[in-house]
């Protein structure tokens, strides 16, 4: 028994530490307030939340109302210990971003024609697509709400031929999409961090671009989006 009461302090312990580093070390390092800001950013700590908070009752139980020696008012029962062990385990190493992104990642050139761009929106049924210019640089999403806007640019204008116009052309249209680079290695608390500062900064974040070393001149190998975000919440409550 007191070595399941030790294993249990201990983990703890670590599980509490780690709430520290993910809320930049406060002041108030107190473990139900750290675990209420986790729960706000990250889904390991959401999903788990009301068995943590209930594990920080039967800590003070073990810590502060110990009957005497060995002799403890309360101890955790063996199958505690090993979920306790497993949070722990996730929180030190979260899966990667990669893991929820989209794969592989279609985009095009700043001279690819609109119409075979156009056709891939009604074929893969996505919304948007980086382009990417001569140099291999990111030059910005092409989404569809872009494509109605230069559509009616060009009918107020009296040119609704599309047989030349260029994805650069509907870039011209899109309003300002913010946009983030994360290398491949980043964890899923990094990408839920950049989500969750942008909320914050009341910029919406349109998606996060993975690529090798997390710079906007590589090519991309994983693109995630807000509703990417919904598989990192249904893979923690699997696995729980």
């Amino acid at each position: 028994m007191h070595d399941l009461v030790e294993e249990f302090e201990i983990t703890f312990n670590q599980i509490h530490q780690h709430l520290k580093e993910l809320n930049g070390f406060p002041k108030n390092d107190n473990f139900v307030e750290l675990l209420q800001h986790s729960k706000l950013k990250h889904s390991v700590v959401r999903v788990h939340f009301d068995q943590l908070k209930q594990y920080a009752k039967l800590r003070n139980a073990i810590v502060h109302e110990r009957i005497s020696g060995d002799y403890y008012i309360a101890t955790p029962h063996e199958d505690v210990v090993h979920h306790l062990k497993s949070i722990k385990k996730t929180l030190e190493q979260p899966p990667e971003a990669l893991t929820f992104a989209t794969r592989p990642v279609l985009f095009f050139k700043t001279d690819t024609n609109l119409l075979h761009i156009m056709e891939a929106f009604g074929q893969h049924g996505i919304s948007q697509f980086p382009i990417y210019d001569e140099t291999r640089c990111f030059s910005g999403l092409l989404t569809n709400d872009g494509i109605v806007r230069f559509l009616a640019q060009r009918a107020d204008n009296g040119d609704i031929s599309l047989l030349h116009a260029e994805a650069s052309d509907v870039l011209a249209c899109e309003k300002h999409a913010n946009v983030q680079f994360l290398s491949t290695t980043a964890s899923v608390f990094d990408l839920e961090e950049r989500f969750e500062t942008s909320l914050n900064e009341n910029k919406k974040l349109k998606a996060v671009i993975l690529t090798e070393t997390g710079q906007p001149d590589e090519l991309p190998m994983g693109i995630v989006t807000t509703w990417d975000l919904i598989k990192v919440d249904r893979r923690d409550q699997d696995i729980s």
